[in-house]
């Protein structure tokens, strides 16, 4: 298996994801599906990062890696501009993926 969310050579990238989530959180996302790719660096170097979502999660047990997370808990969507706003949220693939989640959503 891969380590740091790399997808394995024949290894479909929403099972990488959803095992990463697992890894690192201790929740098993249910149905993973494609949400967008973001490259963060362009005009540097191609690093693509791939984003998925899942609404739903099943609690599987304590993380195995402790050291990817400081802090793990649910957020209601309609929370999300106020944690962005208090800079709670910084990462720019997760405001990506959030952002993209609420401007087009799904469910």
């Amino acid at each position: 298996m891969a380590g740091d969310g790399y997808v394995d050579p024949d290894e479909d990238p929403a099972v990488t994801a959803a095992r990463e989530v697992e890894e690192e959180t201790g929740w098993r996302p249910r149905n993973v599906k494609p949400l967008l790719s973001l490259q963060p660096s362009v005009g540097t170097t191609d690093a693509e990062n791939l984003l998925f979502v899942s609404y739903g999660a099943d609690h599987i047990g304590a993380p195995e890696d402790i050291n990817e997370a400081e802090r793990i808990e649910w957020i209601p969507l309609n929370a999300i501009r106020e944690h962005i706003d208090a800079g709670r949220i910084i990462g720019a693939a997760s405001l990506a993926g959030l952002l993209h989640v609420l401007a087009f959503p799904t469910s």
